[in-house]
């Protein structure tokens, strides 16, 4: 049917992390955790995105991203990251909800080079309540998206990036008037790629 959007239920989502085939070991170097936090009824999932603050120092300032950050010497992996990141950025307890698996592992740029940094990113149901955010300070905002809007081509749009003197089209997708775009559509794409869905993506 012309203009149907399919969205992955959660039976889906387990099938497709369950048989993704992922490198062994954690990935050399500098890693950073992220979370894909999903909750919501089985066949209307939401996934947890943040609207980071402005902060001068911060070169993903302003930036829709998922809850996560740097893995700590303190932390027994990347996952125990990502869920201490997640408790820390919106205050969702991960500790004691389903793991449904995670994605493979990928380098990390900012302004198109290389940071040196692997980010590990990790999926988990919370359930069907859309539990309330308590956003920290490095929070703007955060928020239950959709994962239907998402994968609506109409939610598509291109963003302007300036690079060594160039502007490059972004594939991106608007939310409540922010844009999703970069690192944290670059996991989302792979997300989706799991179960053999597309991203909204611009024409």
């Amino acid at each position: 049917m012309p203009g149907l959007t399919v969205t992955p239920d959660l039976d889906r989502v387990r099938r497709a992390l369950a048989e993704a085939q992922l490198p062994g070991g954690p990935p050399a170097g500098k890693q950073a955790a992220v979370a894909l936090v999903l909750a919501g009824e089985a066949a209307d999932l939401h996934v947890c995105l943040i609207e980071r603050a402005e902060h001068e120092r911060d070169r993903w300032s302003g930036h829709m991203a998922l809850p996560g950050g740097r893995v700590e010497a303190t932390d027994a992996s990347a996952r125990a990251a990502a869920i201490r990141e997640t408790w820390e950025e919106v205050g969702l307890r991960l500790e004691t909800r389903a793991c449904l698996g995670s994605l493979d592992s990928q380098p990390v740029s900012s302004a198109g080079r290389p940071t040196g940094i692997s980010l590990s990113s990790f999926v988990f149901y919370l359930g069907e309540t859309l539990e309330p955010f308590t956003p920290s300070d490095e929070v703007a905002q955060a928020f239950w998206v959709p994962l239907r809007h998402l994968l609506e081509p109409g939610n598509a749009a291109f963003r302007p990036t300036p690079r060594d003197g160039v502007v490059l089209q972004s594939p991106a997708v608007l939310y409540q008037g922010r844009v999703i775009w970069g690192l944290t559509y670059r996991v989302l794409t792979r997300f989706f790629a799991l179960m053999e869905l597309t991203i909204a993506r611009p024409q």
